[in-house]
């Protein structure tokens, strides 16, 4: 099948994508994953269709139960997207509890790279994961780190005085910071870009070639335009999970 719209549904927020006519990729939006209202305000500004066909993935199986019972209350065609409809293979402990955006971000980076190339994936939302796919396109695992939002969060919510910042909001700082707010900004940026850049490396001396890294997820911020070990640039962002749906859906009958 060959999806009209294809829906991430996420922690934080739930985020569509479809092709417009003529379009080279996909154009997104990103909503709030429990407003219906919102959801049908959005719908109206989608091509005029009789019968849309759907393909959703979803990490929250409430939220994704949510809407699926909004889109065929609509009438809608909807295709839940599950591990199944994967094709790839996995060297991990415990392959079922590889969470699906995973999954579905590596089944979009080996589209986007040359087959036989490794490839490093970066999403970058509530939690940062940085996964490797390796030159025989097998995922090998990789590490979950907390999220600029979730850092902020946390050190205002486990400490008596530590204010709470609006990560969204905040530039990038220089070190060393010069005051509560900017230490505690450089602080999540060194966490981060450093936690990042230490994987990368580390991934490398597994690969037989240095391998490609890829960006997806809405909290990049201070990983733009960084650049990794020996001089690796990441490509991106790119709509990893929403490509990965579409790619997943597309090889259904």
């Amino acid at each position: 099948m060959t999806p009209d719209v294809v829906v991430d549904i996420g922690n934080t927020r739930i985020k569509w994508g479809w092709m417009p006519e003529g379009a080279i990729g996909l154009k997104v939006a990103s909503l709030p994953p429990d407003d219906e209202t919102a959801w049908n305000n959005h719908l109206t500004t989608l091509p005029k269709s009789e019968s849309r066909s759907w393909a959703v993935a979803s990490v929250h199986p409430a939220r994704l139960e949510r809407f699926s019972a909004w889109a065929k209350a609509r009438g809608e065609a909807l295709q839940v997207i599950d591990r199944s409809h994967i094709p790839l293979n996995l060297d991990v402990d415990e392959p079922l509890k590889v969470g699906i955006d995973r999954l579905l971000n590596a089944l979009a980076a080996r589209r986007r790279c040359p087959e036989g190339e490794p490839v490093v994936i970066i999403d970058a939302g509530s939690a940062v994961t940085v996964d490797l796919l390796d030159e025989h396109n097998v995922f090998r695992g990789g590490a979950i780190l907390p999220g600029p939002r979730l850092m902020a969060r946390s050190l205002h919510e486990y400490t008596a005085k530590l204010p709470e910042l609006p990560i969204h909001e905040i530039p990038s700082k220089d070190p060393p910071g010069r005051n509560t707010e900017d230490a505690i900004t450089v602080g999540i940026m060194a966490a981060l870009m450093g936690g990042c850049a230490m994987l990368v490396e580390e991934y490398m001396g597994k690969c037989s070639q240095p391998p490609t890294v890829l960006m997806t997820g809405g909290a990049l911020g201070y990983l733009v335009d960084f650049d990794f070990a020996n001089g690796t640039q990441a490509g991106g962002p790119f709509p990893l999970t929403l490509e990965g749906i579409r790619i997943a859906a597309e090889a259904l009958p």
